[in-house]
């Protein structure tokens, strides 16, 4: 999975003040990709950034790419969702994943996936 990673972003250490913690990396998706359809998705929350419900072009998503971020809201970091589905498979319970938006109108999308 890592050479997938790598195509959208970068691993960076993370250092802890606790010695026998470990090393960590976090992985910081850098590609920010212009992909969605602004009039049909909410509107970014002001202070935040926040969008309630995204609404993506199926012609402008990077489905290569395992995550991106799009130029209206770059502190949010959507998953494709075969990159979703791998990290489930890693990570197991810890791994909450929402469905922000799909293209199969059988399938629901969260109400807030990015709300916590």
């Amino acid at each position: 999975m890592s050479d997938d990673l790598m195509a959208a972003g970068s691993l960076v250490p993370v250092r802890t003040d606790d010695a026998d913690a470990g090393e960590f990396l976090l992985y910081a998706v850098g590609t920010v990709v212009d992909c969605l359809d602004v009039r049909r998705s909410s509107k970014p929350k002001k202070t935040s950034g926040h969008i309630k419900q995204a609404v993506f072009r199926p012609d402008a998503l990077p489905y290569g790419l395992p995550a991106f971020r799009i130029p209206e809201s770059t502190g949010a970091v959507y998953w494709n969702g075969w990159a979703a589905d791998r990290l489930g498979e890693l990570l197991g319970d810890d791994l909450e994943a929402r469905l922000v938006w799909s293209q199969d109108r059988s399938l629901t999308a969260h109400p807030d996936p990015m709300g916590f």
